[in-house]
């Protein structure tokens, strides 16, 4: 009788647990708030799981810990708690991108009602018979604006027995919250990158975490990482997926790491989040490039530890390339004044003829060496850049633009720099014009950076592979190649005979080299405008008529009087002044690149003409069996546009192309993109131009050469 007895009081307390346990929410027009337990008692010792219910009205939506533009994240504080009780951190489900009508504002948030559980580690010497708990919960709910809330929540439950009783009424609610719970246990590893206004992030993992995903988001914990809107570019491939943003106005990560959300959508609309930490991308850490970098040691034979040339043969390479160097319309400007300096020498003794080709030999040796040793330390640094990558800045291309233009007004008589030198670095000369010589030899260095010869490409991702001493031995014969025609002229008497006698005709060919200066400032104003926008290209303008003003006062100063002197060389000099300070100016900072698809000549074409390059999609294609040309390039590379114009836009190539259903793929590294950077490493390439093709599954992907022709990329479609 009293075990019958004892069951029916048991059975009758049970049923009357979820109205012990029923605290009144919270209930407002826009939204209804209320603190909810997974289980029906407290058990001594054993962890008690609690959830703020959020219910907002239709249309209205709340918010998580990752926000977005805008939105504060629900908190709870102030708990209030049995002795010896404390609680966990609310924890976040994985939210949903919610673009802001009519605007590029996203927000990260929840529009549907949302469970925020929160664990309670109850002691094992828990006193009294309830377990009465109450938090102050903190809220914002939004629709076309934003109000905040807030309100105590309470909840009463009953200690007792040794097993936790689960509350029916929440039982699927708290099984589905925590499949939606994002997981930190995982093996997917996280980079990111940042190239001009871009901020890219790729998502790796051994395993095909992403196959049959449909969509991904990547949600920063801290705003103003990424600008959500409107650039969302996203490559999804097995096991890899690359997410790519405009940065925010004022980039606020500072340190080597982004935490966040990676969220994960399959067909069915089913999500799954991963909480991750992206870090740089460096050449060691991108496994995306792999699968390239194991075929590149076939395909580009350039790892002298495994049957690749030999430090001779690349000797050779370099040689021959720094000579080809010389025929590279980019250097032409600079060679033609040294031809007008050894013309214009003709009477001086052999002796003084050969110093000066000497001195020239050192100029191109000592630039290359050093250009080499810099591009050597950044990357010992972690910075993936390649050769030329000077070219890549704005305010460099912005100063050979001043020097060129000031070249050119010095050779068409506005103000002429001195005669004993007819090129640049005349200032620098001493009386014999040695110093003079040597600078020549280092503005044809900088100038023929953008220019890559056959053979060169080979010794140069060769050398930037070895130590720095053997580097260097290579970077020695390539500025030796260049120098060499003027290093045997100016040894060989014979040769010196056949040069033409100083004359008047001297003047008039320096006046005519003024236009081959301009013509190569009209050059790198074009570049400067891919990099900058028009905007930055015509600061640059203004403070070359700037330039060509003070430089116009100094010849005139000659000719005045005492007082117009001094304030001529004033002018001037401010002039001068405010030209180079211009190279301060925002607009010169690097731009975002247009979402137009556009040709080496800057006139727009056919989107079906190319993709812009990425790793996550070059793996896509290439899992799919397709064929797939890629090719790098970059707007200060005259190799590269030369080749665009002659071969890449010839309709027969293109054709060739679509019968062979090659997808076209177009990196341009005219600004630094660590992602071209690591493509061209895994080839063993320090710069642009490369062109490669993969010939579809199971095949070596195949390097064609610098110097293109129709006929050659043909063949190579043609065979795969």
């Amino acid at each position: 009788m009293r075990k019958s007895v004892r069951r029916l009081l048991i059975l009758g307390f049970l049923a009357v647990l979820p109205a012990l346990g029923h605290a009144e929410p919270f209930k407002g027009e826009e939204i209804e708030v209320e603190l909810i337990s997974e289980s029906s008692n407290v058990v001594s010792g054993q962890t008690l799981w609690l959830a703020l219910r959020l219910t907002p009205t239709e249309h209205w939506h709340t918010y998580s810990r990752w926000q977005g533009d805008s939105g504060d994240a629900t908190r709870l504080s102030n708990w209030q708690l049995p002795a010896g009780a404390v609680a966990g951190d609310l924890q976040f489900p994985t939210p949903t991108w919610l673009p802001f009508p009519g605007s590029d504002l996203v927000t990260f948030a929840y529009e549907d009602e949302i469970f925020l559980p929160v664990a309670i580690e109850v002691p094992a010497n828990l006193q009294g018979q309830t377990f009465d708990a109450s938090v102050l919960a903190e809220w914002q709910v939004c629709d076309e604006i934003c109000l905040l809330g807030e309100a105590t929540l309470s909840l009463s439950l009953p200690v007792q027995g040794d097993t936790l009783v689960a509350d029916a009424r929440w039982t699927e609610t708290f099984a589905n919250t925590r499949a939606n719970l994002p997981v930190a246990d995982h093996d997917v590893q996280a980079l990111f990158a940042i190239a001009g206004e871009r901020i890219s992030l790729s998502f790796q993992s051994a395993g095909a975490v992403f196959d049959g995903a449909s969509d991904v988001w990547f949600f920063p914990e801290s705003k103003r990482i990424l600008k959500p809107g409107p650039l969302r570019d996203v490559s999804i491939a097995p096991n890899q997926v690359q997410i790519t943003h405009a940065q925010a106005r004022r980039l606020l990560v500072e340190g080597d790491r982004i935490p966040g959300l990676l969220s994960v959508a399959d067909a069915s609309g089913q999500t799954h989040g991963y909480l991750l930490e992206a870090v740089p991308a460096t050449t060691e850490n991108v496994s995306s490039i792999t699968a390239l970098a194991a075929n590149a040691d076939a395909g580009s034979g350039m790892d002298a530890g495994q049957g690749g040339p030999g430090l001779l043969s690349v000797i050779f390479m370099a040689l021959a390339g720094g000579l080809i160097l010389n025929l590279m319309p980019c250097v032409f400007p600079v060679l033609s004044l040294k031809v007008l300096s050894f013309a214009s020498k003709g009477q001086v003794g052999h002796s003084e003829q050969r110093l000066h080709g000497l001195a020239y030999t050192a100029g191109i040796v000592v630039t290359f060496m050093l250009l080499a040793s810099i591009l050597l330390g950044l990357r010992a640094g972690g910075e993936a850049v390649g050769w030329a990558f000077q070219l890549q800045s704005p305010w460099f291309v912005a100063i050979l633009i001043y020097l060129f233009f000031t070249m050119g007004l010095s050779l068409s008589g506005v103000y002429e720099f001195g005669s004993g030198m007819m090129g640049v670095g005349s200032t620098l000369a001493s009386k014999s014009g040695y110093k003079g010589s040597f600078f020549t030899g280092v503005l044809a260095t900088a100038v023929a950076s953008p220019c890559t010869a056959p053979f060169m490409g080979a010794a140069l991702g060769f050398a930037l592979s070895q130590s720095w001493l053997v580097a260097m031995v290579v970077f020695f014969f390539l500025g030796l190649g260049m120098a060499l025609p003027f290093l045997i002229l100016s040894f060989s008497p014979a040769l010196l005979a056949h040069m033409p006698k100083p004359g008047a005709w001297m003047n008039t060919f320096k006046e005519f080299m003024a236009f081959p200066m301009y013509a190569t400032v009209l050059w790198l104003l074009w570049v400067l405008g891919m990099q900058v926008g028009v905007n930055g290209m015509a600061v640059v303008v203004g403070a070359c008529l700037l330039l060509a003003f003070g430089l116009w006062l100094l010849r005139k100063r000659t000719i005045a009087g005492a007082f117009w002197r001094n304030a001529n060389a004033v002018l001037a000099g401010l002039a001068i002044l405010i030209a180079f300070y211009a190279l301060q100016s925002p607009l010169l900072a690097v731009q975002a690149p247009a979402e137009r698809v556009v040709a080496a000549d800057g006139s727009e074409v056919d989107s079906d003409y190319f993709e812009p390059f990425s790793a996550a999609r070059l793996a896509e294609l290439r899992a799919a069996g397709q064929p797939v040309f890629i090719n790098m390039t970059a707007a200060w590379c005259i190799t590269c546009l030369a080749n665009e114009q002659t071969t890449l836009s010839a309709d027969s190539v293109l054709q060739s192309m679509r019968d062979n259903n090659i997808a076209y793929l177009k990196g341009d590294w005219t600004n630094q993109d660590p992602e071209i950077s690591k493509v061209l490493d895994s080839f063993n390439r320090p710069s642009v131009p490369l062109y490669v093709l993969y010939p579809g599954a199971g095949k070596d992907p195949v390097i064609l050469p610098q110097i293109l022709t129709p006929a050659t990329v043909i063949d190579v479609f043609d065979s795969i």
